[in-house]
């Protein structure tokens, strides 16, 4: 009987959220990611549960792996990542207990029964599954610890790019993955439509609005993402020798503290150990209402300000003209970041009210920008299936229709429930 590798896209098509993708050959299933959505509440893709059933993790971020321990709730599988990744989602997973456990199908149990499964796996480190299927992880630039997942199989070479950059930035540097050799690749699309500008001009438009709102006696509130973007703040500030005080508040803390055990999966390790010692961290309220009293700048989650300490921080300086308010990367439709800078209006709960304060977006991306991503589609010179995921439904199609166009790159978009059986 001849080997048949079969994908089935359970989420993370036409959207962002809830990723999940199986490739499976004969009795034997590498399942690539399985995440969450946050529409109000938590939703996650169908459950899969074939025999003979590995679990590999692009990264911690949890559209990506907040579905996880619905896995164990009646079932096991080894579940493979690095080392970082398992440290980063141990603290993410519990926030979302904390915050979410009314509308989790899953406990912490689950969650403890995940943990027991982890397997750490180096990066370009092959894991022989059996059945003539191997696993590797390859750098994906996207956080610390982001990987691309390979496939090989009996009949087929499977790349699932993830989330990926294909820039060096002040904490990581660009994805390194094979290119040459994969036929099948599911490829991320989330940044299709848009053009990043030069990381360089962000990093000095950056830095050039924060020398100016200090000087000005004002307040920068820089709302981040605890894992990876306040931590690649604080690495420009330090590169561009920053005098003024800097202040790391929030679950942003915690994972700095991850970061300084996992030294290898950096750009400049004596960067960031040197931009987190410059950083004052908050851990109470006399902190922050002392360093709310004086110029300076502080780093916070939530980078969407979806409460977090970043909202509290916004509610005692919206009033101030002097200060700003400098957002670092993408606004969900919806948000309050989004409203925000749409809208000029912030609602801490009492109503929305016009903030006085300066605000404006700089679009420090971890994701491949379109440019990057057509390359990158392009350079995949023995690809003969191209599934285009991770993005909304436009961006997706855009980048089939222009990669088929520009490179002859037979691409499509991915549809959640497809199931494709893989053949020349």
């Amino acid at each position: 009987m001849p080997s048949l590798t079969e994908l089935h896209f359970l989420g993370g098509c036409k959207t962002i959220g809830s990723s999940a993708y199986l490739v499976k050959e004969n009795d034997t299933s590498v399942l690539a990611d399985f995440g969450a959505s946050f529409n109000g509440h938590p939703t996650f893709p169908p459950m899969a549960r074939p025999k003979n059933l590995t679990v590999a993790l692009s990264h911690a971020h949890l559209d990506h792996s907040g579905g996880l321990p619905l896995l164990f709730t009646s079932g096991s599988a080894s579940v493979y990542m690095t080392a970082i990744t398992r440290d980063i989602i141990r603290v993410l997973l519990k926030d979302m207990l904390r915050l979410s456990q009314y509308f989790l199908p899953y406990e912490k149990l689950d969650v403890e029964r995940l943990f027991r499964r982890i397997k750490i796996v180096n990066y370009k480190e092959p894991i022989n599954l059996g059945n003539g299927i191997t696993l590797t992880l390859y750098d994906a630039g996207h956080i610390p610890g982001s990987a691309a997942i390979h496939i090989q199989t009996p009949s087929r070479e499977v790349l699932y790019t993830g989330d990926i950059n294909t820039i060096d930035t002040q904490l990581q540097r660009a994805a390194r993955i094979p290119t040459k050799t994969p036929d099948t690749i599911i490829m991320e699309s989330t940044y299709a439509l848009t053009a990043h500008e030069n990381r360089q001009k962000i990093e000095e438009g950056f830095i050039e609005k924060t020398h100016e709102t200090i000087d000005n006696d004002g307040i920068v509130l820089v709302p981040a993402f605890a894992v990876a973007r306040a931590q690649e703040i604080l690495c420009v500030l330090a590169k561009y020798k920053t005098s003024y005080p800097i202040y790391l508040d929030g679950m942003a803390r915690e994972a700095a503290r991850i970061f300084l055990r996992h030294p290898t999966f950096f750009r400049d390790y004596k960067l960031l150990k040197r931009a987190l010692s410059q950083a004052e961290w908050v851990r109470n309220r006399r902190q922050r209402d002392r360093i709310l009293k004086n110029p300076g700048l502080i780093v916070a989650p939530a980078g969407m300000l979806r409460g977090g300490t970043a909202a509290m921080y916004l509610s005692q300086i919206m009033d101030d003209p002097r200060s700003a308010v400098l957002m670092v990367g993408y606004q969900i439709p919806g948000t309050p970041g989004r409203d925000l800078l749409e809208n000029g209006f912030f609602d801490y709960g009492i109503g929305p009210k016009r903030v006085k304060a300066k605000y404006q977006l700089f679009d420090f991306s971890s994701h491949a920008g379109k440019e990057q991503l057509l390359n990158l589609g392009g350079s995949f010179s023995n690809a003969s299936h191209i599934f285009t995921v991770h993005g909304e439904a436009e961006a997706c199609e855009s980048l089939a229709t222009t990669l088929h166009k520009q490179y002859g790159q037979n691409a499509q978009v991915a549809e959640n429930g497809q199931k494709i059986t893989l053949t020349d």
